[in-house]
Order: C-alpha cells, then structure tokens, then sequence
C-alpha cells in the first residue's frame, strides 16, 4: 500500500500567495474602502466651518451672559453691604456704650471718695476772677477716676481754667491737648474741631460726651432759660449733689449723654436758617436764651465749634440739657452768655440743647443708677424732661 505523500512547503506558498490574491481583488471591488476612502478625504464645508466656529466661540462668555454676571455680582453686594454697615454700627454703638458707662462708673467713684457728685464746671471766684473763668469740667474732675492719673496732673486745680490776663489762655496745654478714647463716640469722627486757640498750639482735644444739667427750662440766678445755676439735674454750675439727694430715683435719672461735634465755619452769621446744619452747628442770639431769640437767629458757632475741648464744663463741651427732643432736626443748640454784671454769673454760659448722635433712631445715655439705655428720638418729651430731673417728683413710666 502506498503512502500519500505530504505537500512540500513550496506548494503551501503557492497556495497563501492565491488566496491573498483573491481576497484583495474582493476587496478592490468592494463598495466599503471607496466609501471609507471619501469620507477621509473629503474637504470641510461652510457648513462644518460654521459649526466649528459656534463651538469655538461658546468657550468664553457672551456679552449678555457678562452683563448678566455683573448683575448678580451688584445684586449681592447691595443685599450684603448695608448688613456688614449695620453690624459695624452695632459694634461702634456698644463700645459708646461702655464709653459712657466708664464715665458713670467714674461719677460714682468721685461720689464715693468725696461724698458728692461732680460739677457740670467748678466755678470757684479765684483770685477775684469772675467764676466764669473757672470752667473745669466734669470730665476734668473725674480724670484721676478714669486711670488718667497721668492727664490729670498736668491739671493745676488751684487755678482758674482760663487764665485772667490777656490772651485768656487755657492753663492747662498737656491736658487740652490729649486725646482720650473714652471721651469720643466712635460713631463720630473723633477729630479737633479747633486748633491754635486759648493760648494753645495745635489740635484741642474734643469730647462726645456731656453731663445733664436738667430740663432747661429753670432760671436760676439769671432770669435766663437754659441756666447752668441751681438747675434741676443732677449736674450743674457749683453743684454739690450726693446721689442721696436725687429723690426721684438714680434708675430715673439721665446723669450723662452723647453729643455730635460741631462743624462749619466759626463765628459766622448765616443768609437763612435753610444754611443752618442742624445737628452740627449752634446758634448764638447775642441775647437772652429763650424760644424767639434762639429761633431767629442767624450766628453760628460763635466763638467754637460744639464739644471743642473735654476740659470745660460749659454748654458748647462737656453739659447739656433736655429742652429740645432727642436728635431734634428743627432747632439747633442755642448757646448765649449772660449779660448781667454780678461777677458770679457774669459772661456764664446758658443754652438751650439736646443730645445728638449718629446712631440710627436715637441717642445712647447714662443713667445715674450706672445704668446705660438707648433712647429713642420718638420719645414723649414729658417724659424726657421728666428723667432730666433729680428730684421734679414726676411718674414717668418708660420701658427702653
């Protein structure tokens, strides 16, 4: 029996070589590589350039799209802004707070170590002066309370405050002229309103801060509204005043308030009452303090600008009274000496005032229970007068 013989490796190359052949030729006439072919070598039309191009440009943001961002952006920052305005004030409203709560503390202190409460101003005749030139202030007797030991030592109390010979100068150049944080409301600028003035070279520093003389509406010594003499608060031109005697009750009694410092142009009478900055400025009638003159006149800040120095006791600085409603936005401060010759009174400050602030809606007080509230420029004026008063016997019912 024969054998089959194997195919030699020739025959096997042969037969690959046929095969491959064949299939290419299949492939040739096949309707795919052709189509393939097209699609690869086809150009781009407008069309696809078109496409491109919108897809290139939808990258960035369109003008509208821009607009509208900027939109939104000033949408937020007008919801937040007047949050992070109002928080500020918030805080700038209780560290003036603490600031006229140190003062009442220091009051007390004064009361506890010299058995009476400070004067609105000291008004000693010295050396034959009038007491007018012995106008040292609240804040200045109650420095060595206020760990302004320092401060208060450049004081000489011996003398008068201003001194009795030509130019009048205030005695006590260190004292004028340091700046104390407690006695300014941050709310405000704390900047000098006046400079190169009493003798003093430079910067006189200023004072928020005021002690309440009463209603305003007594006449003592005088015959004048708005005295400083024998008033009806708690503090007042010579006063000796022992919280024992403040007979409708400490928790009822304004001692200490806040007032804006003074602007505008000193010395100066004005074309109209429009011209007047009601918050900022006080009218000087040249006469006696009452509601015709001080509604009629013209003279502003004669001779400075309100709140000019801490050291005085005066009503242009460191006193006030409740005549007018808290904030009021008709009438401005009406400050006028008195023209009488008695060396006592003589040249004496009377006004007609009110507390004044930037806080929103009201004022921040001291009472002189070492309490401090805020109170609304809407409150009745009965009852504002009512809490000037040490001892008026007035029933005020208030809830701050």
């Amino acid at each position: 029996m024969l054998a089959r013989a194997s195919p030699c490796a020739r025959c096997l190359r042969c037969n690959f070589e046929k095969a491959f052949i064949s299939y290419s030729r299949w492939l040739t006439g096949s309707p795919v590589i052709p189509t393939i072919k097209r699609v690869f070598d086809r150009r781009p039309s407008g069309d696809d350039l078109k496409m491109r191009a919108n897809s290139s440009r939808r990258a960035a943001f369109t003008l509208i799209e821009l607009l509208v961002v900027i939109a939104i952006i000033g949408i937020l920052v007008g919801l937040l802004l007047p949050a992070v305005q109002a928080a500020r004030e918030a805080a700038r409203r209780m560290q003036c707070s603490n600031n006229i709560r140190q003062l009442g503390l220091s009051a007390h202190n004064h009361e506890s170590a010299l058995r009476v409460l400070p004067p609105a101003y000291r008004a000693q005749s010295i050396g034959g002066a009038p007491a007018y030139f012995d106008l040292w202030g609240t804040l200045a007797l109650l420095t060595p309370y206020l760990e302004q030991t320092n401060v208060y030592n450049t004081i000489d109390l011996k003398l008068t405050m201003y001194q009795l010979t030509p130019p009048y100068g205030i005695q006590a150049p260190v004292a004028v002229k340091t700046f104390v944080p407690t006695f300014m409301c941050p709310s405000d600028s704390g900047t000098a309103v006046a400079s190169n003035v009493y003798g003093v070279n430079g910067d006189l520093a200023p004072s928020n801060y005021a002690f309440c003389l009463g209603t305003g509406t007594t006449r003592g010594k005088t015959g004048w509204l708005g005295s400083p003499w024998d008033a009806d608060g708690a503090f007042f031109a010579s006063a000796k005043v022992r919280l024992t005697d403040i007979k409708d009750g400490t928790s009822n009694t304004v001692g200490a308030s806040e007032r804006l410092l003074g602007e505008g142009p000193e010395s100066t009478t004005v074309a109209s009452r429009a011209a007047i900055l009601v918050q900022r400025m006080y009218v000087n009638p040249g006469a006696e303090t009452n509601d015709a003159n001080c509604d009629a006149s013209l003279r502003v800040n004669f001779n400075q600008r309100r709140g000019y120095t801490w050291v005085a006791g005066e009503p242009r600085c460191t006193s006030y009274n409740h005549y007018y409603p808290p904030n009021d936005r008709t009438h401005p401060d009406c400050v006028a000496n008195f023209t009488g010759t008695d060396p006592l009174t003589r040249s004496s400050g009377h006004g007609l005032s009110t507390a004044r602030s930037n806080h929103n809606g009201g004022v921040m007080t001291w009472f002189c229970d070492g309490s401090t509230h805020f109170i609304a420029d809407s409150i009745d004026m009965t009852v504002w007068r009512g809490l000037a008063t040490r001892r008026g016997g007035e029933v005020v019912q208030h809830d701050f």
